[in-house]
């Protein structure tokens, strides 16, 4: 296991394992797999959620929301999250949604940011304050 503040993890990552995704479930697994302190924005939660009603699963969502809250700290969306969310954005172009899940990261202190989302691939391997960016591919 790795050391230090722990990793963040994109949605993407999470929705890859826990709806086993063909092509990106073993990569998930390796990555949640290497650090013991786990952590995801609440957003998150809703992007699952609303992954659960686009595919007619809901009747899935109160357990994995059970699940993740066992497995992960649940980081809230605060104001200076925002504000550097909205730095990141301008910087490096990313939608809104992956700016803020990344600035939660970053202003957090985390480590690692996994996130499969080809968004964050030119940001592969760079270092945003303390947190290294895990484009997984």
């Amino acid at each position: 296991m790795a050391k230090g503040k722990g990793a963040f993890y994109d949605t993407n990552v999470l929705v890859a394992f826990l709806f086993r995704e063909e092509g990106g479930f073993e990569t998930a697994s390796k990555a949640l797999k290497k650090h013991a302190a786990r952590a995801i924005s609440v957003i998150s939660i809703h992007e699952i959620h609303a992954y659960c009603l686009k595919f007619s699963v809901e009747d899935r969502f109160t357990k994995l929301k059970n699940m993740l809250h066992k497995l992960f700290k649940i980081t809230p969306l605060d104001q200076n999250a925002c504000i550097k969310a909205s730095h990141i954005r301008k910087t490096h172009k990313l939608p809104e949604m992956a700016a803020l899940i990344l600035a939660t990261a970053v202003h957090g202190g985390f480590n690692h940011f996994y996130a499969f989302d080809r968004d964050f691939a030119e940001l592969d391997g760079s270092k945003l304050e303390a947190t290294v960016i895990h484009y997984l591919e």
